[in-house]
């Protein structure tokens, strides 16, 4: 029996491993946004604690000061976010074509394996009915005797 054989099977491993590839990229990317998200609200809860601590009137102009840093340094961060927000959702865009591609690549070899296993059913089923017609030719004469007694018989 022949095996069934794909004729695009480099293909669709190529495809797989793009759509492995993108979701990696998206991983990371999610990751560094994540991250990222994780920094800001770190800066904002030690400038939030800063700001609540009592001081004494000299520590009051140095606290004022990391304050103004942190607060240019927040800015920075918060303007960075939007720019990992978009290579998130183009990293996002790039694995659903991928997985696009590759799913449209496997219903064809689905499609073709279906197709494979229907005609190997067929060469079954008619290599079966030879068998069974060429072992009925072998058991039964091909003019029989007729049996006395039998109605039929003429």
């Amino acid at each position: 029996m022949r095996r069934f054989r794909f004729r695009l099977e480099r293909l669709l491993r190529y495809r797989e491993t793009r759509e492995e590839v993108a979701l990696r990229a998206l991983r990371e990317a999610i990751r560094r946004r994540v991250e990222h998200e994780r920094a800001i609200q770190a800066v904002r809860a030690y400038c939030q604690t800063l700001a609540s601590m009592s001081l004494t009137p000299d520590e009051w102009l140095l606290r004022e000061q990391t304050l103004q840093a942190l607060k240019a340094r927040l800015q920075a961060m918060e303007e960075l976010l939007p720019l990992l927000q978009e290579e998130e959702q183009q990293a996002r865009a790039a694995y659903q074509e991928a997985r696009r591609q590759r799913e449209s690549l496997s219903r064809l070899r689905a499609r073709a394996y279906d197709q494979f296993q229907q005609e190997l059913s067929r060469l079954l089923q008619r290599e079966t009915d030879e068998v069974v017609a060429y072992a009925y030719q072998r058991t039964v004469p091909e003019n029989p005797a007729p049996h006395p007694g039998d109605p039929d018989a003429d």
